[in-house]
């Protein structure tokens, strides 16, 4: 790949990403490559806070609305389709989103293995996650696999995927670097102080459920989509199924989705820490034109 240039948007959930990145393209004419896993899926809109159509449309979107519900994806996939995005641009992309693995996968140019899916252990995994819970399976692997050497093991499928991984005889880190990583990033980071984004993800969750959520999971679900699908695995969308089943009320509902909320926010707290002095953090309430005035001395620099 040849030199390149790439600007990152990285922070909490409910810190207005996705809003920044737009602002900042439309004004310096650049382009949008996601880089939060949920958003690659159709028909995921309202619980993934997907940009509108309007808002999609009013920059050059990459890496969303691409998979089917069903489909899988892993982060070698991920990364290969983002790279080839990323080297046919002519203009410098912003890479935004929430996931930690994709994020830093470009950024630092990770070169993970490529490895053949064990159906027979996914399944027994799914099972032993299901019938144990998650925190058990990893007491009982970790005892065979350095599994505290990765991240995020509370995510079902990262979880499994590491195992599989360990089990092929595949030790290495993921995160290789690739020969050429020639990428000169800037990276930003939305700062907020935690009781703030407690209340507007409260605020969130209500306004979804009101705009059509539990709608929106019923019509993936009349539509064929089984609730074991990667795309219901999703936060939110696994409590919403559980809601459509009769699990718990609405009030249950809307909490239980906060606190899986909570617990993804704890995650990306590990992937950008606010101590890496590679992220330039920059407040909530000013983001724009902290951004702004940032990202316009590092281009005219390069």
């Amino acid at each position: 790949m040849r030199e390149k240039k790439i600007i990152s948007i990285v922070g909490p959930t409910a810190s207005g990403k996705s809003d920044l990145a737009i602002s900042i393209a439309q004004k310096y004419k650049l382009s949008i490559i996601n880089s939060d896993s949920k958003l690659l899926y159709k028909g995921l809109n309202i619980g993934t806070a997907k940009p509108s159509i309007e808002e999609l449309n009013k920059t050059k979107h990459y890496m969303v609305n691409i998979l089917q519900p069903d489909e899988s994806s892993n982060l070698l996939w991920f990364l290969e389709n983002c790279r080839r995005i990323i080297e046919k641009l002519d203009s410098v992309p912003i890479l935004v989103g929430g996931s930690g693995q994709y994020t830093w996968g470009i950024l630092e140019g990770w070169d993970p293995p490529q490895i053949e899916p064990d159906f027979k252990l996914r399944q027994k995994l799914e099972q032993e996650i299901s019938d144990l819970g998650i925190n058990q399976v990893i007491e009982k692997y970790s005892k065979i696999y350095p599994l505290f050497e990765n991240k995020d093991l509370e995510n079902p499928r990262r979880l499994i995927r590491i195992i599989e991984r360990y089990k092929s005889g595949y030790t290495d880190s993921p995160r290789r670097r690739i020969k050429n990583n020639n990428l000169e990033s800037l990276i930003l980071g939305i700062k907020i102080d935690r009781e703030r984004t407690d209340m507007l993800i409260k605020s969130r969750i209500k306004k979804m459920i009101d705009f059509g959520w539990i709608e929106e999971v019923n019509q993936l679900l009349k539509n064929g989509i089984k609730k074991s699908s990667p795309a219901m695995s999703s936060i939110g969308y696994k409590e919403v199924v559980s809601y459509i089943e009769g699990e718990y009320d609405k009030n249950q509902l809307e909490e239980k989705i906060f606190i899986s909320t909570r617990k993804l926010m704890r995650h990306q707290d590990n992937w950008f820490k606010k101590s890496d002095k590679r992220i330039k953090w920059i407040d909530f309430d000013n983001s724009f034109d902290l951004a702004d005035n940032i990202i316009s001395e590092w281009l005219s620099k390069n």
